[in-house]
């Protein structure tokens, strides 16, 4: 099982790449296929940068029992809530996705404050 891995970015808009980028060269050294991987931390990553004033978010990646888990770390206590989109607008649909994508997500609030949103991703290897 592969140790923990993690990376702490600034809350900007270029770091939603840099965070992809990462998770994509992390799952890479593990064996595993990134396409999922990326597309959850692009848009946990943007749900911090667009919902919450953190200054970083951390991202990990961690090897469970059940499946590689993508967490993605910030300072609000607000938990996310799915919004309903209609079909000209250009948000709402995010968490939708996860539903789709991952096997399983959630949210849990951090005791010192602020949340980490997970997602366990389905298996697949490169």
């Amino acid at each position: 099982m592969e140790c923990p891995a993690e990376i702490v970015v600034p809350v900007r808009a270029e770091s939603v790449k840099v965070a992809r980028d990462w998770v994509e060269a992390v799952l890479g050294t593990w064996g595993q296929d990134a396409y999922v991987a990326k597309v959850v931390v692009s848009e946990l990553v943007t749900n911090v940068l667009q919902h919450t004033r953190s200054a970083t978010t951390t991202v990990r990646v961690v090897q469970a029992d059940k499946g590689t888990v993508v967490e993605v770390f910030d300072s609000s206590n607000v938990l996310p809530v799915a919004g309903a989109a209609n079909l000209l607008s250009e948000g709402g649909r995010g968490l939708a996705m996860l539903d789709v994508l991952a096997k399983e997500w959630g949210t849990q609030p951090l005791g010192g404050g602020g949340k980490a949103v997970w997602a366990l991703l389905p298996e697949s290897t490169s």
